[in-house]
């Protein structure tokens, strides 16, 4: 691969139908990549840029430590990633819109917000236990909202963290809305119509991370080759062309590289 080729990555699962889709609407063509495809790395119709396709989890981590100059992921993943000062966040691309939100089961008629829900567990004899997939937004949420750092377990030893909180949060891989409220009383996880936790008898709390919607990631670093940036401005400005006037805006610099 040359040094001068513009390495992008684009998202496998739930978002590359759309991804997809959006892309037809751009003047970006990228051959084999409709969400029936198993192939990872497909063509795409632009001098100088390969691309391949990855979990939209790992998008912004990977274009953080530049292994990736840019890619498409949720606001949620990169939030998530922490990331920021590393990945600027150059279009929001409008599509694959998510609320990541708080919920709990709706018989509880006396829990209908999150203080609600702190004050009635704030005992460590008595935790608060919330699954998630989203660990950094989960545990940001919970500092802000009651000044506790809770305790976090995880099989992955750089996740854990052992405290004597009241407030637990549970690592998550999947079917998170299956958790309560046998293994937990609450969860914070992602939802496009909220009909799967209406399903599974649970109520909408709090919207943690409203309006989570696919953005173009681009690594800081990067764009400070100036061959490098031009080309990642021809690929935004296609891509505005498929995204929604009223969600257009220029780029604006706010952090500082972190490697």
């Amino acid at each position: 691969m040359g040094k001068d080729i513009i390495r992008m990555a684009v998202p496998k699962g739930s978002l590359q139908k759309l991804t997809s889709e959006f892309f037809k609407k751009t003047s970006i063509e990228i051959e084999d990549y409709d969400s029936g495809s198993r192939n990872y790395r497909p063509k795409i119709g632009m001098e100088g840029v390969e691309i391949k396709v990855l979990r939209p989890q790992e998008i912004p981590i990977l274009v953080s430590r530049g292994y990736y100059d840019i890619g498409i992921s949720g606001l949620d993943w990169y939030r998530e990633s922490r990331c920021e000062n590393n990945v600027e966040d150059l279009l929001d691309l409008g599509f694959g819109k998510v609320d990541i939100v708080l919920a709990v089961p709706d018989s509880w008629s006396d829990i209908n917000s999150p203080s609600d829900l702190f004050d009635r567990f704030n005992e460590p004899s008595h935790p608060l236990r919330i699954w998630t997939e989203y660990i950094n937004l989960t545990e940001d949420f919970v500092f802000r909202y009651v000044n506790i750092e809770p305790t976090i377990v995880s099989p992955y030893m750089g996740l854990h963290r052992g405290r004597h909180s009241p407030i637990i949060i549970f690592h998550s891989f999947g079917a998170t809305e299956s958790k309560p409220p046998e293994d937990g009383e609450a969860i914070i996880d992602n939802t496009e119509t909220g009909r799967t936790l209406v399903q599974n008898n649970l109520k909408i709390l709090h919207k943690v991370l409203p309006a989570s919607t696919a953005r173009l990631l681009a690594n800081r670093r990067t764009l400070l080759d100036k061959e490098k940036e031009k080309r990642i401005e021809a690929i935004r400005n296609a891509c505005e062309v498929g995204v929604p006037a009223k969600l257009t805006r220029s780029r604006v610099f706010n952090g500082h590289i972190d490697f």
